[in-house]
Protein backbone atom coordinates (compact mmCIF):
# COMPACT_ATOMS: atom_id res chain seq x y z
CA UNK A 1 0.00 0.00 0.00
CA UNK A 2 2.85 2.22 -1.11
CA UNK A 3 1.34 5.53 -2.75
CA UNK A 4 4.57 6.48 -3.59
CA UNK A 5 4.96 3.71 -5.98
CA UNK A 6 1.70 4.71 -8.01
CA UNK A 7 2.37 5.47 -12.10
CA UNK A 8 0.00 6.91 -14.04
CA UNK A 9 0.63 6.74 -17.73
CA UNK A 10 -0.22 9.43 -20.00
CA UNK A 11 -0.89 8.57 -23.41
CA UNK A 12 0.15 4.85 -23.29
CA UNK A 13 -1.07 3.64 -26.56
CA UNK A 14 1.92 6.02 -28.06
CA UNK A 15 4.72 5.43 -25.78
CA UNK A 16 3.57 1.47 -26.33
CA UNK A 17 4.23 1.71 -30.40
CA UNK A 18 7.21 3.78 -29.77
CA UNK A 19 8.44 1.08 -27.97
CA UNK A 20 7.36 -1.60 -30.40
CA UNK A 21 9.32 0.44 -32.89
CA UNK A 22 12.36 0.53 -31.13
CA UNK A 23 12.44 -3.00 -29.45
CA UNK A 24 13.20 -6.14 -32.14
CA UNK A 25 10.83 -8.88 -30.70
CA UNK A 26 13.92 -11.57 -31.62
CA UNK A 27 16.14 -9.76 -29.13
CA UNK A 28 13.97 -9.56 -26.16
CA UNK A 29 12.87 -13.34 -26.68
CA UNK A 30 16.39 -14.27 -26.87
CA UNK A 31 17.37 -13.72 -23.74
CA UNK A 32 15.29 -16.52 -22.54
CA UNK A 33 15.24 -19.17 -25.54
CA UNK A 34 17.90 -20.15 -27.33
CA UNK A 35 16.35 -19.29 -31.32
CA UNK A 36 17.40 -20.25 -34.60
CA UNK A 37 17.00 -18.58 -38.12
CA UNK A 38 13.98 -20.56 -40.61
CA UNK A 39 13.78 -18.55 -43.58
CA UNK A 40 12.14 -15.13 -42.41
CA UNK A 41 11.45 -16.73 -38.71
CA UNK A 42 13.44 -18.28 -36.03
CA UNK A 43 12.05 -21.08 -33.98
CA UNK A 44 12.80 -22.58 -30.23
CA UNK A 45 11.64 -24.94 -27.80
CA UNK A 46 8.49 -22.92 -25.80
CA UNK A 47 9.74 -21.39 -22.47
CA UNK A 48 6.41 -21.90 -21.36
CA UNK A 49 5.60 -25.95 -21.52
CA UNK A 50 7.56 -28.63 -22.07
CA UNK A 51 8.86 -30.06 -25.25
CA UNK A 52 11.38 -31.97 -27.30
CA UNK A 53 10.71 -30.29 -30.59
CA UNK A 54 10.72 -26.88 -31.40
CA UNK A 55 7.47 -25.68 -31.99
CA UNK A 56 7.78 -21.84 -30.75
CA UNK A 57 7.80 -19.56 -33.97
CA UNK A 58 9.00 -15.84 -34.01
CA UNK A 59 8.46 -13.28 -36.64
CA UNK A 60 10.57 -10.30 -37.18
CA UNK A 61 8.72 -8.79 -39.76
CA UNK A 62 5.28 -8.69 -37.76
CA UNK A 63 7.18 -8.59 -34.22
CA UNK A 64 4.70 -11.50 -33.19
CA UNK A 65 5.37 -15.09 -31.28
CA UNK A 66 2.91 -18.47 -31.19
CA UNK A 67 3.75 -21.59 -29.73
CA UNK A 68 2.25 -24.49 -31.68
CA UNK A 69 2.44 -26.62 -28.53
CA UNK A 70 0.40 -24.79 -26.00
CA UNK A 71 -1.29 -21.85 -28.17
CA UNK A 72 0.88 -18.72 -25.86
CA UNK A 73 1.28 -15.87 -28.65
CA UNK A 74 1.36 -12.06 -28.32
CA UNK A 75 3.94 -9.78 -28.88
CA UNK A 76 7.08 -8.26 -26.75
CA UNK A 77 4.67 -7.00 -24.12
CA UNK A 78 2.42 -10.16 -23.46
CA UNK A 79 5.72 -12.18 -23.50
CA UNK A 80 7.10 -10.47 -21.05
CA UNK A 81 4.39 -10.46 -18.66
CA UNK A 82 4.05 -13.62 -19.54
CA UNK A 83 7.72 -15.10 -19.04
CA UNK A 84 8.21 -13.01 -15.62
CA UNK A 85 4.90 -13.11 -14.14
CA UNK A 86 4.01 -9.35 -13.84
CA UNK A 87 1.20 -6.61 -15.19
CA UNK A 88 1.37 -4.77 -18.23
CA UNK A 89 2.39 -1.50 -16.11
CA UNK A 90 5.25 -3.28 -15.29
CA UNK A 91 6.55 -4.88 -18.39
CA UNK A 92 5.87 -1.20 -19.97
CA UNK A 93 8.56 0.36 -17.64
CA UNK A 94 10.83 -2.53 -18.21
CA UNK A 95 10.58 -2.17 -21.76
CA UNK A 96 10.38 1.50 -21.64
CA UNK A 97 13.76 1.40 -19.78
CA UNK A 98 15.59 -1.21 -22.90
CA UNK A 99 14.03 0.96 -25.57
CA UNK A 100 15.35 4.54 -23.71
CA UNK A 101 11.87 5.67 -23.66
CA UNK A 102 10.77 7.76 -20.49
CA UNK A 103 7.77 7.39 -20.03
CA UNK A 104 5.36 10.33 -19.50
CA UNK A 105 4.06 10.67 -16.28
CA UNK A 106 0.17 11.63 -15.37
CA UNK A 107 0.20 14.83 -12.88
CA UNK A 108 -1.28 13.76 -9.59
CA UNK A 109 -5.21 13.78 -8.61
CA UNK A 110 -5.06 15.69 -5.78
CA UNK A 111 -8.67 14.16 -4.65
CA UNK A 112 -8.18 10.83 -5.61
CA UNK A 113 -4.67 10.80 -3.98
CA UNK A 114 -6.68 12.22 -0.87
CA UNK A 115 -9.04 9.34 -1.51
CA UNK A 116 -6.24 6.78 -1.51
CA UNK A 117 -4.82 8.42 1.77
CA UNK A 118 -7.93 8.36 3.80
CA UNK A 119 -9.05 4.69 2.66
CA UNK A 120 -5.26 3.46 3.58
CA UNK A 121 -5.79 5.10 7.19
CA UNK A 122 -9.15 3.21 7.33
CA UNK A 123 -7.06 -0.10 6.65
CA UNK A 124 -4.76 0.05 9.09
CA UNK A 125 -7.05 1.34 11.60
CA UNK A 126 -9.67 -1.30 10.92
CA UNK A 127 -6.90 -3.90 11.30
CA UNK A 128 -5.85 -3.08 14.69
CA UNK A 129 -9.27 -3.11 15.86
CA UNK A 130 -10.10 -6.44 15.24
CA UNK A 131 -6.86 -7.34 16.43
CA UNK A 132 -8.01 -5.79 19.93
CA UNK A 133 -11.36 -6.70 19.87
CA UNK A 134 -11.24 -10.48 21.03
CA UNK A 135 -15.30 -11.17 20.44
CA UNK A 136 -14.83 -9.50 16.97
CA UNK A 137 -11.62 -11.64 16.37
CA UNK A 138 -13.57 -15.11 18.01
CA UNK A 139 -16.06 -14.56 15.32
CA UNK A 140 -13.59 -13.83 12.02
CA UNK A 141 -11.73 -17.03 13.60
CA UNK A 142 -14.90 -18.92 14.14
CA UNK A 143 -15.49 -18.53 10.55
CA UNK A 144 -12.53 -20.70 9.58
CA UNK A 145 -10.61 -17.66 8.77
CA UNK A 146 -6.86 -18.26 9.99
CA UNK A 147 -4.75 -15.04 11.35
CA UNK A 148 -2.18 -15.47 8.09
CA UNK A 149 -5.47 -14.88 6.05
CA UNK A 150 -6.47 -12.03 8.34
CA UNK A 151 -3.03 -10.56 7.70
CA UNK A 152 -2.81 -11.48 3.75
CA UNK A 153 -6.40 -9.57 3.33
CA UNK A 154 -5.97 -6.54 6.52
CA UNK A 155 -9.58 -8.28 7.68
CA UNK A 156 -10.45 -5.46 9.70
CA UNK A 157 -13.03 -4.30 12.85
CA UNK A 158 -15.11 -1.48 12.62
CA UNK A 159 -16.48 -1.21 16.29
CA UNK A 160 -20.39 0.06 17.71
CA UNK A 161 -18.85 3.02 18.41
CA UNK A 162 -16.06 3.41 15.84
CA UNK A 163 -13.22 6.77 16.30
CA UNK A 164 -12.09 6.43 12.71
CA UNK A 165 -12.57 10.34 11.72
CA UNK A 166 -9.95 11.23 14.88
CA UNK A 167 -7.52 9.04 13.50
CA UNK A 168 -7.95 10.62 9.88
CA UNK A 169 -7.88 14.14 11.12
CA UNK A 170 -4.88 12.90 13.65
CA UNK A 171 -2.86 12.03 10.29
CA UNK A 172 -3.69 15.34 8.13
CA UNK A 173 -5.57 17.66 7.02
CA UNK A 174 -8.33 16.62 4.56
CA UNK A 175 -11.48 18.01 3.08
CA UNK A 176 -14.89 17.21 4.14
CA UNK A 177 -15.62 16.13 -0.19
CA UNK A 178 -12.49 14.05 0.40
CA UNK A 179 -14.14 12.16 3.36
CA UNK A 180 -17.80 11.81 1.68
CA UNK A 181 -15.74 11.04 -1.66
CA UNK A 182 -14.67 8.12 0.14
CA UNK A 183 -17.79 6.42 1.06
CA UNK A 184 -17.01 6.07 4.56
CA UNK A 185 -18.66 9.12 6.07
CA UNK A 186 -21.80 10.45 5.83
CA UNK A 187 -23.33 14.43 6.82
CA UNK A 188 -25.74 13.66 9.15
CA UNK A 189 -27.46 17.16 11.15
CA UNK A 190 -24.07 18.57 9.50
CA UNK A 191 -22.03 16.43 11.32
CA UNK A 192 -19.95 14.26 9.47
CA UNK A 193 -21.03 10.73 10.50
CA UNK A 194 -19.38 7.28 10.49
CA UNK A 195 -20.95 5.15 7.76
CA UNK A 196 -19.68 1.62 9.38
CA UNK A 197 -19.89 0.13 12.93
CA UNK A 198 -20.16 -3.18 14.18
CA UNK A 199 -19.24 -5.06 11.19
CA UNK A 200 -16.20 -6.99 9.74
CA UNK A 201 -14.08 -4.84 6.86
CA UNK A 202 -12.44 -6.31 3.71
CA UNK A 203 -10.50 -4.39 2.05
CA UNK A 204 -11.05 -4.14 -1.63
CA UNK A 205 -7.72 -3.29 -3.56
CA UNK A 206 -6.99 -2.34 -7.57
CA UNK A 207 -5.41 -4.00 -9.58
CA UNK A 208 -2.81 -1.41 -8.96
CA UNK A 209 -2.97 -2.27 -5.21
CA UNK A 210 -4.64 0.81 -3.91
CA UNK A 211 -7.17 0.53 -1.41
CA UNK A 212 -10.43 1.54 -3.28
CA UNK A 213 -13.05 0.17 -0.97
CA UNK A 214 -14.73 -1.74 1.61
CA UNK A 215 -16.79 -4.75 1.72
CA UNK A 216 -18.55 -4.53 5.50
CA UNK A 217 -20.30 -7.98 6.71
CA UNK A 218 -22.48 -7.93 9.76
CA UNK A 219 -21.12 -9.01 12.79
CA UNK A 220 -22.25 -11.35 15.60
CA UNK A 221 -25.15 -9.66 16.94
CA UNK A 222 -25.56 -7.10 14.51
CA UNK A 223 -29.19 -6.95 13.10
CA UNK A 224 -28.67 -3.79 11.35
CA UNK A 225 -28.64 -3.22 7.94
CA UNK A 226 -27.98 -5.54 5.08
CA UNK A 227 -25.76 -8.66 5.71
CA UNK A 228 -23.09 -7.13 3.38
CA UNK A 229 -22.54 -3.61 2.82
CA UNK A 230 -20.13 -2.12 0.15
CA UNK A 231 -18.61 1.18 -0.18
CA UNK A 232 -20.82 3.05 -2.37
CA UNK A 233 -19.59 4.09 -6.10
CA UNK A 234 -16.79 7.01 -5.60
CA UNK A 235 -14.19 8.81 -7.66
CA UNK A 236 -12.14 5.67 -7.24
CA UNK A 237 -14.61 2.56 -6.62
CA UNK A 238 -17.05 1.09 -9.32
CA UNK A 239 -18.24 -1.87 -8.38
CA UNK A 240 -18.99 -3.02 -11.68
CA UNK A 241 -15.37 -2.55 -12.97
CA UNK A 242 -13.93 -4.15 -9.84
CA UNK A 243 -13.22 -7.87 -8.41
CA UNK A 244 -12.57 -8.90 -5.14
CA UNK A 245 -8.67 -9.81 -4.62
CA UNK A 246 -8.40 -9.16 -8.29
CA UNK A 247 -4.98 -7.46 -6.85
CA UNK A 248 -4.06 -10.72 -4.85
CA UNK A 249 -4.92 -13.36 -7.24
CA UNK A 250 -3.49 -11.57 -10.41
CA UNK A 251 -0.13 -13.41 -10.86
CA UNK A 252 -1.82 -17.34 -9.79
CA UNK A 253 -4.30 -16.56 -12.35
CA UNK A 254 -1.85 -15.61 -15.56
CA UNK A 255 0.48 -18.51 -13.84
CA UNK A 256 -2.29 -20.97 -13.79
CA UNK A 257 -4.35 -19.54 -17.06
CA UNK A 258 -7.66 -19.67 -15.79
CA UNK A 259 -9.77 -17.55 -13.36
CA UNK A 260 -12.09 -19.01 -11.06
CA UNK A 261 -15.31 -16.83 -10.59
CA UNK A 262 -17.15 -17.47 -6.93
CA UNK A 263 -20.03 -15.47 -5.20
CA UNK A 264 -18.62 -13.98 -2.23
CA UNK A 265 -15.36 -12.44 -0.57
CA UNK A 266 -15.42 -15.18 2.19
CA UNK A 267 -15.52 -17.97 -0.06
CA UNK A 268 -12.39 -16.37 -1.80
CA UNK A 269 -10.28 -16.55 1.79
CA UNK A 270 -11.67 -19.92 2.27
CA UNK A 271 -9.85 -20.92 -0.96
CA UNK A 272 -6.45 -19.20 -0.46
CA UNK A 273 -6.18 -21.08 2.67
CA UNK A 274 -6.79 -24.38 0.65
CA UNK A 275 -3.99 -23.38 -1.70
CA UNK A 276 -6.05 -21.88 -4.65
CA UNK A 277 -5.43 -18.72 -5.14
CA UNK A 278 -6.50 -18.35 -8.64
CA UNK A 279 -9.55 -16.84 -7.28
CA UNK A 280 -11.80 -13.55 -7.61
CA UNK A 281 -15.40 -12.41 -6.31
CA UNK A 282 -17.99 -9.85 -7.59
CA UNK A 283 -18.64 -7.26 -5.11
CA UNK A 284 -22.13 -8.27 -4.08
CA UNK A 285 -23.70 -7.36 -7.25
CA UNK A 286 -24.39 -9.57 -10.72
CA UNK A 287 -21.21 -10.06 -12.87
CA UNK A 288 -21.04 -7.36 -15.33
CA UNK A 289 -19.00 -7.53 -18.63
CA UNK A 290 -16.07 -5.08 -17.81
CA UNK A 291 -15.33 -7.21 -14.65
CA UNK A 292 -14.73 -10.23 -17.43
CA UNK A 293 -12.98 -7.85 -19.49
CA UNK A 294 -10.15 -6.71 -16.69
CA UNK A 295 -9.24 -10.61 -16.70
CA UNK A 296 -8.30 -10.77 -20.24
CA UNK A 297 -5.12 -9.79 -20.17
CA UNK A 298 -4.74 -12.44 -17.66
CA UNK A 299 -6.39 -15.34 -18.95
CA UNK A 300 -9.23 -16.41 -21.30
CA UNK A 301 -10.36 -19.24 -19.14
CA UNK A 302 -12.91 -18.87 -17.03
CA UNK A 303 -14.14 -21.08 -14.26
CA UNK A 304 -17.56 -19.95 -12.60
CA UNK A 305 -17.88 -21.58 -9.17
CA UNK A 306 -21.64 -20.29 -8.01
CA UNK A 307 -23.46 -21.49 -4.64
CA UNK A 308 -25.79 -24.22 -5.38
CA UNK A 309 -29.15 -22.30 -5.24
CA UNK A 310 -31.25 -21.19 -7.95
CA UNK A 311 -29.47 -17.84 -8.12
CA UNK A 312 -26.27 -19.38 -9.00
CA UNK A 313 -28.06 -21.16 -11.71
CA UNK A 314 -29.07 -17.82 -12.64
CA UNK A 315 -25.93 -16.30 -11.88
CA UNK A 316 -24.14 -19.16 -14.22
CA UNK A 317 -26.36 -18.56 -17.19
CA UNK A 318 -25.43 -14.86 -17.17
CA UNK A 319 -21.87 -15.36 -17.03
CA UNK A 320 -21.53 -17.66 -19.28
CA UNK A 321 -23.47 -15.12 -21.78
CA UNK A 322 -21.27 -12.26 -21.04
CA UNK A 323 -17.92 -14.78 -21.67
CA UNK A 324 -19.23 -16.09 -24.95
CA UNK A 325 -19.55 -12.62 -26.08
CA UNK A 326 -16.58 -11.66 -25.41
CA UNK A 327 -15.14 -15.07 -26.77
CA UNK A 328 -13.51 -16.33 -23.00
CA UNK A 329 -13.57 -20.37 -22.68
CA UNK A 330 -16.29 -20.45 -20.03
CA UNK A 331 -15.89 -23.36 -17.36
CA UNK A 332 -18.37 -24.70 -14.34
CA UNK A 333 -18.10 -26.55 -11.34
CA UNK A 334 -20.72 -26.52 -8.54
CA UNK A 335 -20.07 -26.92 -4.91
CA UNK A 336 -23.75 -28.89 -4.24
CA UNK A 337 -24.92 -30.80 -2.20
CA UNK A 338 -22.90 -27.93 0.17
CA UNK A 339 -24.16 -24.31 -0.13
CA UNK A 340 -21.06 -22.59 -1.35
CA UNK A 341 -17.26 -22.90 -1.72
CA UNK A 342 -17.10 -21.62 1.90
CA UNK A 343 -19.33 -24.50 3.00
CA UNK A 344 -16.94 -27.28 0.67
CA UNK A 345 -14.09 -26.69 1.82
CA UNK A 346 -14.58 -26.83 5.43
CA UNK A 347 -16.20 -30.21 5.14
CA UNK A 348 -14.63 -31.58 2.09
CA UNK A 349 -11.39 -29.83 0.96
CA UNK A 350 -10.03 -32.89 -1.16
CA UNK A 351 -13.24 -32.55 -3.28
CA UNK A 352 -12.66 -28.73 -4.16
CA UNK A 353 -9.45 -29.57 -5.70
CA UNK A 354 -11.05 -32.24 -7.75
CA UNK A 355 -13.79 -30.04 -8.58
CA UNK A 356 -11.28 -27.30 -10.13
CA UNK A 357 -9.51 -30.11 -11.77
CA UNK A 358 -12.28 -32.35 -13.18
CA UNK A 359 -14.03 -28.95 -14.65
CA UNK A 360 -16.89 -28.92 -17.15
CA UNK A 361 -17.14 -26.78 -20.05
CA UNK A 362 -20.09 -24.60 -19.12
CA UNK A 363 -22.35 -24.96 -21.81
CA UNK A 364 -22.57 -28.91 -21.29
CA UNK A 365 -22.83 -28.42 -17.37
CA UNK A 366 -25.88 -25.73 -18.20
CA UNK A 367 -27.73 -28.33 -20.58
CA UNK A 368 -26.85 -31.24 -18.26
CA UNK A 369 -28.58 -29.45 -15.24
CA UNK A 370 -31.37 -28.42 -17.89
CA UNK A 371 -32.53 -31.57 -18.98
CA UNK A 372 -32.29 -32.86 -15.68
CA UNK A 373 -36.20 -34.47 -15.27
CA UNK A 374 -37.59 -33.52 -18.49
CA UNK A 375 -38.96 -35.74 -20.61
CA UNK A 376 -38.08 -35.67 -24.38
CA UNK A 377 -41.08 -37.30 -25.42
CA UNK A 378 -43.22 -34.25 -24.13
CA UNK A 379 -43.55 -31.15 -26.34
CA UNK A 380 -43.61 -28.60 -23.41
CA UNK A 381 -40.44 -30.27 -22.22
CA UNK A 382 -38.55 -29.65 -25.26
CA UNK A 383 -40.22 -26.24 -25.44
CA UNK A 384 -38.78 -25.15 -22.18
CA UNK A 385 -35.24 -26.67 -22.52
CA UNK A 386 -35.06 -24.77 -26.32
CA UNK A 387 -36.47 -21.74 -24.50
CA UNK A 388 -33.61 -21.68 -21.81
CA UNK A 389 -30.74 -22.73 -23.75
CA UNK A 390 -31.60 -20.62 -27.36
CA UNK A 391 -30.26 -17.42 -25.77
CA UNK A 392 -27.01 -18.97 -24.82
CA UNK A 393 -26.27 -20.24 -28.16
CA UNK A 394 -27.36 -17.08 -29.57
CA UNK A 395 -24.21 -15.17 -27.66
CA UNK A 396 -21.94 -16.94 -28.87
CA UNK A 397 -19.91 -15.23 -30.92
CA UNK A 398 -17.28 -18.04 -32.39
CA UNK A 399 -18.79 -19.70 -35.27
CA UNK A 400 -16.94 -23.08 -34.36
CA UNK A 401 -17.78 -23.33 -30.50
CA UNK A 402 -21.58 -22.25 -31.78
CA UNK A 403 -21.69 -25.53 -33.97
CA UNK A 404 -19.92 -27.43 -31.10
CA UNK A 405 -22.63 -26.62 -28.84
CA UNK A 406 -25.37 -27.13 -30.95
CA UNK A 407 -23.68 -30.47 -32.38
CA UNK A 408 -24.19 -31.43 -28.49
CA UNK A 409 -27.49 -30.07 -28.14
CA UNK A 410 -28.47 -32.04 -31.01
CA UNK A 411 -26.85 -35.31 -29.71
CA UNK A 412 -28.17 -35.48 -26.27
CA UNK A 413 -31.42 -34.01 -26.79
CA UNK A 414 -32.08 -35.13 -30.15
CA UNK A 415 -33.14 -31.08 -30.17
CA UNK A 416 -32.65 -29.17 -33.30
CA UNK A 417 -31.42 -25.07 -32.46
CA UNK A 418 -33.85 -23.32 -34.62
CA UNK A 419 -32.53 -19.90 -35.63
CA UNK A 420 -35.56 -18.84 -37.35
CA UNK A 421 -37.19 -19.03 -33.44
CA UNK A 422 -34.95 -16.14 -32.86
CA UNK A 423 -36.43 -12.63 -32.48
CA UNK A 424 -33.52 -11.00 -32.75
CA UNK A 425 -33.09 -10.74 -37.05
CA UNK A 426 -29.66 -8.54 -36.62
CA UNK A 427 -28.16 -10.97 -34.26
CA UNK A 428 -28.98 -13.36 -36.95
CA UNK A 429 -27.43 -11.59 -40.03
CA UNK A 430 -24.61 -10.83 -37.78
CA UNK A 431 -23.79 -14.41 -37.47
CA UNK A 432 -24.61 -15.09 -41.09
CA UNK A 433 -22.05 -12.42 -42.54
CA UNK A 434 -19.26 -13.76 -39.25
CA UNK A 435 -19.75 -17.35 -40.63
CA UNK A 436 -19.32 -16.35 -44.23
CA UNK A 437 -16.15 -14.38 -43.03
CA UNK A 438 -14.67 -17.66 -41.08
CA UNK A 439 -15.73 -20.10 -44.20
CA UNK A 440 -13.18 -17.32 -46.43
CA UNK A 441 -10.88 -17.30 -44.10
CA UNK A 442 -10.01 -20.66 -42.19
CA UNK A 443 -10.58 -22.90 -45.37
CA UNK A 444 -10.05 -27.02 -44.99
CA UNK A 445 -7.12 -26.71 -47.41
CA UNK A 446 -5.85 -24.23 -45.12
CA UNK A 447 -6.79 -26.39 -41.86
CA UNK A 448 -4.68 -29.31 -44.09
CA UNK A 449 -1.56 -27.91 -44.18
CA UNK A 450 -1.87 -26.19 -41.13
CA UNK A 451 -1.70 -30.13 -39.57
CA UNK A 452 1.19 -30.93 -42.12
CA UNK A 453 2.70 -28.39 -41.12
CA UNK A 454 3.24 -28.97 -37.14
CA UNK A 455 2.97 -32.95 -37.41
CA UNK A 456 6.03 -34.42 -35.48
CA UNK A 457 5.81 -37.16 -37.84
CA UNK A 458 4.01 -37.13 -41.39
CA UNK A 459 3.00 -40.78 -42.62
CA UNK A 460 2.63 -41.71 -46.26
CA UNK A 461 -0.96 -41.79 -46.24
CA UNK A 462 -1.45 -37.99 -44.61
CA UNK A 463 -0.85 -37.07 -48.08
CA UNK A 464 -3.26 -35.89 -50.99
CA UNK A 465 -3.48 -35.98 -54.82
CA UNK A 466 -2.20 -32.73 -56.04
CA UNK A 467 -5.49 -32.48 -58.24
CA UNK A 468 -7.41 -32.12 -55.01
CA UNK A 469 -5.50 -28.54 -54.56
CA UNK A 470 -6.76 -25.69 -56.77
CA UNK A 471 -4.93 -22.72 -54.68
CA UNK A 472 -1.47 -22.25 -56.53
CA UNK A 473 0.26 -20.66 -53.11
CA UNK A 474 -1.29 -23.31 -51.28
CA UNK A 475 -0.10 -25.93 -53.83
CA UNK A 476 3.34 -24.45 -53.49
CA UNK A 477 3.23 -25.09 -49.95
CA UNK A 478 2.14 -28.38 -50.38
CA UNK A 479 4.67 -29.86 -52.86
CA UNK A 480 7.39 -28.59 -50.27
CA UNK A 481 5.81 -30.19 -47.42
CA UNK A 482 5.48 -33.62 -49.28
CA UNK A 483 8.55 -33.56 -51.12
CA UNK A 484 10.48 -32.62 -47.39
CA UNK A 485 8.34 -34.66 -45.65
CA UNK A 486 10.62 -37.82 -44.85
CA UNK A 487 14.09 -36.27 -45.08
CA UNK A 488 13.63 -33.07 -42.92
CA UNK A 489 12.89 -32.27 -39.44
CA UNK A 490 9.74 -29.41 -38.89
CA UNK A 491 12.91 -26.84 -38.03
CA UNK A 492 14.10 -27.39 -41.61
CA UNK A 493 10.86 -27.50 -43.25
CA UNK A 494 10.07 -24.12 -41.92
CA UNK A 495 13.66 -23.14 -43.14
CA UNK A 496 13.17 -24.30 -47.07
CA UNK A 497 9.62 -22.74 -46.31
CA UNK A 498 11.06 -19.71 -45.03
CA UNK A 499 13.56 -18.96 -48.29
CA UNK A 500 9.90 -18.98 -50.94
CA UNK A 501 9.02 -15.51 -50.73
CA UNK A 502 6.29 -15.89 -53.00
CA UNK A 503 4.47 -17.67 -50.12
CA UNK A 504 5.53 -15.68 -47.50
CA UNK A 505 2.36 -14.03 -46.36
CA UNK A 506 0.02 -16.94 -47.03
CA UNK A 507 2.88 -19.11 -44.77
CA UNK A 508 3.14 -16.61 -41.99
CA UNK A 509 -1.01 -16.18 -41.78
CA UNK A 510 -1.14 -19.87 -41.37
CA UNK A 511 1.40 -19.88 -39.01
CA UNK A 512 -0.15 -17.01 -36.33
CA UNK A 513 -3.61 -18.13 -37.41
CA UNK A 514 -3.62 -21.41 -36.18
CA UNK A 515 -5.76 -22.46 -33.67
CA UNK A 516 -6.57 -25.81 -31.20
CA UNK A 517 -3.73 -28.12 -32.61
CA UNK A 518 -4.37 -31.11 -31.17
CA UNK A 519 -1.98 -33.86 -30.51
CA UNK A 520 -0.23 -36.37 -32.27
CA UNK A 521 -3.16 -39.29 -32.36
CA UNK A 522 -6.09 -36.33 -32.98
CA UNK A 523 -4.19 -34.90 -35.01
CA UNK A 524 -3.71 -37.89 -37.63
CA UNK A 525 -7.60 -38.78 -36.98
CA UNK A 526 -8.33 -35.03 -38.05
CA UNK A 527 -5.82 -35.17 -41.11
CA UNK A 528 -8.25 -38.31 -41.98
CA UNK A 529 -11.43 -36.41 -41.84
CA UNK A 530 -10.22 -33.34 -43.59
CA UNK A 531 -8.66 -35.38 -46.59
CA UNK A 532 -12.20 -37.37 -46.81
CA UNK A 533 -14.07 -33.74 -46.92
CA UNK A 534 -11.34 -31.98 -49.36
CA UNK A 535 -11.97 -34.75 -51.97
CA UNK A 536 -15.79 -34.72 -50.77
CA UNK A 537 -15.89 -31.29 -51.88
CA UNK A 538 -13.79 -31.90 -55.06
CA UNK A 539 -16.19 -33.67 -56.14
CA UNK A 540 -19.54 -32.44 -55.46
CA UNK A 541 -17.83 -29.59 -57.31
CA UNK A 542 -17.56 -32.10 -60.50
CA UNK A 543 -21.04 -33.03 -59.63
CA UNK A 544 -22.86 -29.92 -59.78
CA UNK A 545 -20.86 -28.69 -63.04
CA UNK A 546 -22.00 -31.72 -64.40
CA UNK A 547 -25.65 -31.56 -63.33
CA UNK A 548 -25.68 -28.28 -65.07
CA UNK A 549 -23.71 -29.00 -67.99
CA UNK A 550 -26.39 -32.08 -68.66
CA UNK A 551 -29.51 -29.68 -68.44
CA UNK A 552 -27.52 -27.25 -70.65
CA UNK A 553 -27.06 -30.67 -73.29
CA UNK A 554 -30.87 -30.96 -73.22
CA UNK A 555 -32.02 -27.42 -73.75
CA UNK A 556 -29.77 -27.35 -76.97
CA UNK A 557 -30.94 -30.91 -77.75
CA UNK A 558 -26.82 -32.08 -78.18
CA UNK A 559 -27.13 -35.55 -76.86
CA UNK A 560 -23.70 -36.45 -77.23
CA UNK A 561 -22.67 -34.13 -74.91
CA UNK A 562 -25.64 -35.00 -72.58
CA UNK A 563 -24.44 -38.66 -72.69
CA UNK A 564 -20.87 -37.99 -71.83
CA UNK A 565 -21.75 -35.95 -68.69
CA UNK A 566 -24.14 -38.39 -67.02
CA UNK A 567 -21.57 -41.35 -68.09
CA UNK A 568 -19.14 -38.93 -65.90
CA UNK A 569 -21.91 -37.72 -63.68
CA UNK A 570 -22.52 -41.49 -62.74
CA UNK A 571 -18.97 -42.12 -61.52
CA UNK A 572 -18.96 -39.48 -59.74
CA UNK A 573 -21.83 -40.17 -57.51
CA UNK A 574 -20.20 -43.25 -57.20
CA UNK A 575 -17.24 -41.87 -55.83
CA UNK A 576 -18.97 -40.06 -53.34
CA UNK A 577 -21.12 -42.82 -52.00
CA UNK A 578 -17.65 -45.05 -51.73
CA UNK A 579 -16.11 -42.08 -49.72
CA UNK A 580 -19.45 -41.47 -47.68
CA UNK A 581 -19.18 -45.25 -46.52
CA UNK A 582 -15.32 -45.03 -45.93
Amino acid sequence: MDFNGIIAIMEPNNQVEEIKERIDIVQIIEKYVRLKQTGKNYVGLCPFHKEKTPSFIVSPDIQRYKCFGCGKSGDIFNFVQEIENIDFVEALERLAKVARVELKRAKPNTKHKEIKEINYIATKYYYNQLLRDKKALEYVLGRGINKDSIKKFAIGYSPKYPDLLSQIRKSGSYSKKALEDSGLFVQKEGKMREKFFNRIMFPIRSRRGDVIGFTARQNAGNEYGPKYMNTPETPLFHKSYNLFAQYESRQEIRKEDLAIICEGSTDVISAYQAGVKNIVAPLGTSLTKQQLESLLPLTKNLLFFFDSDSAGENALKRAFTIASELNMNPYAATPAPYKDIDDLIQKDPKKFQQLIKNKKEAFSFILSEEIEGKDFNKLEDINMIRKNITPLLESVKDINTKALYTRKLEEITGIQYDKKRTNNKTKKKEFEKEKKKEERRDTLLTRYIQLLLFAEKRKEDFFIEEKFIKDKEILDIYEIIKKESKKSSREDLLKKLGKKEEIQGILEDMIFNAKDLPNDVELEDEIKDIKKKIKVTYYKNIQKNLVSKIAMSEELEKEEEKDSALKKLQKVTKILQELKNE
